[in-house]
């Protein structure tokens, strides 16, 4: 873990707070270039549109 910290210690971050069962998790996200911008939102909006279809 601490050696991927070192290696994107660069790249933009964002900090989310999470409540969940009255228990407080941080999460740490990294932006690092690494996925295809393109299919990720294609991605996500097939998945949103087929949820709210079924719903």
């Amino acid at each position: 873990m601490f050696e991927l910290n070192e290696k994107y210690k660069d790249f933009p971050e964002r900090v989310s707070e999470y409540e969940i069962d009255g228990k407080k998790y941080i999460v740490h996200s990294r932006f690092v270039g690494e996925k295809n911008i393109d299919e990720v939102i294609g991605r996500l909006a097939f998945e949103r549109a087929l949820k709210e279809t079924l719903a």
